[in-house]
């Protein structure tokens, strides 16, 4: 789930740019008879990626030279993927119930070269669990990118047969399946702040995080899946008004 390719190879003191041309994604245990319809893989050297412990990968970095009183503005673009599936079948007096989801979710961080001072960048840094568009991830929040969740539920009622004397014999089946997929894909850009980092070299990195998850009841199947791919990041040192803050 890394890919990086820095532009600038020594550290710019205006601006810097990096791409990611990788793809890498997460598949929830898919349950049901259906098998997953992603799987996760650096394309070219097929090796691991390190993740951090609330779940989120570096896809690219960049490094840059600020002077006093200056701030960064970091703006990554993502293209993501997600996939749903729910299939549910029923028969009579049963209820059938598919959920799959999935998700990708972004955050910029600078890191001091000297100190080892690592800063989350604005507006995550303020995220609660009350604002739309803010994911916590074991206490630590991402920004959403491109979610969804997808449900499906059927039931159906008990077969009655009924003559004319009110007396109820025969016998009928009522088995139904339905089978909802869902793929889609999306670009997206989301500009972080820094306001006021302070004299020094920074390194800059994008980290994004997927999720996603199946659950079942009755009979049926349910498979989530969410991938991000192709992306650019610009990062600019600027000058605010004097004594900015939020």
């Amino acid at each position: 789930m890394l890919a990086t390719d820095a532009f600038a190879q020594t550290p710019s003191s205006k601006a810097t740019a990096a791409i990611n041309t990788l793809v890498g994604c997460t598949v929830s245990n898919a349950v049901g008879s259906d098998t997953p319809a992603q799987t996760c893989h650096d394309v070219f050297t097929g090796a691991s990626v390190a993740v951090t412990p609330d779940h989120f990968a570096t896809v690219m970095t960049s490094t840059i030279k600020v002077s006093n009183s200056q701030s960064l503005f970091v703006s990554p673009s993502l293209v993501t993927g997600l996939y749903t599936q729910t299939k549910t079948t029923t028969r009579p007096g049963t209820t059938s119930t598919a959920v799959a989801q999935g998700g990708v979710y972004l955050r910029a961080i600078v890191t001091n070269t000297a100190t080892g001072k690592v800063t989350v960048g604005e507006p995550v840094a303020s995220c609660t669990s009350d604002i739309l568009g803010c994911t916590n991830f074991n206490g630590d929040f991402g920004v959403t990118l491109d979610t969804r969740i997808q449900t499906l539920t059927q039931s159906i009622s008990d077969c009655i047969v009924s003559d004319l004397t009110g007396v109820t014999s025969g016998s009928c089946t009522f088995d139904l399946t339905t089978d909802l997929a869902l793929k889609t894909t999306s670009a997206h850009t989301f500009n972080f702040i820094f306001p006021n980092v302070g004299v020094g070299t920074y390194t800059v990195a994008i980290q994004a995080a997927v999720n996603s998850n199946a659950t079942l009841t009755g009979l049926g199947s349910a498979v989530g899946a969410a991938a991000y791919g192709l992306g650019s990041l610009t990062v600019e040192s600027v000058r605010l008004v004097h004594d900015f803050s939020f």
